[in-house]
């Protein structure tokens, strides 16, 4: 996935979902949560950033982490929901049937990617 550095720089101003790894120019940064920047081999990105003059129209490429697939959580009558995080009665079933459907389309994607991988 590629995103312009003006809005990965927007995401990192306003804290919304900033990638911890990003390549630019073939090299992978890591974000520095403390710095709120990115970091490659101790040099910060304004390095190679300074050199582009329409640098902010120029794209990275998010380096997307493996993470694992969560087990469906129930507690008697009710399921938690990651996207919403809150706890779900089986009783509100429009609620229900919609959760399932995110949890097996989450599977139906990493199957399909899984498969492309071959």
């Amino acid at each position: 996935m590629k995103i312009k550095i003006i809005d990965l720089f927007n995401k990192i101003a306003n804290n919304v979902k900033v990638p911890k790894k990003i390549k630019f120019r073939g090299e992978t940064y890591y974000y520095s949560k403390p710095d709120k920047f990115y970091y490659c081999d101790g040099y910060s990105i304004y390095r190679e950033l300074s050199f582009i003059t329409n640098s902010l129209n120029a794209e990275v490429e998010i380096i997307e982490e493996e993470k694992e697939i969560e087990k469906i959580r129930m507690n008697g009558n009710c399921f938690f929901s990651e996207s919403i995080e809150a706890w779900i009665n089986k009783e509100k079933s429009s609620a229900y049937c919609e959760f399932l459907s995110n949890k097996i389309n989450e599977l139906v994607d990493e199957i399909n990617k899984l498969k492309k991988e071959k």
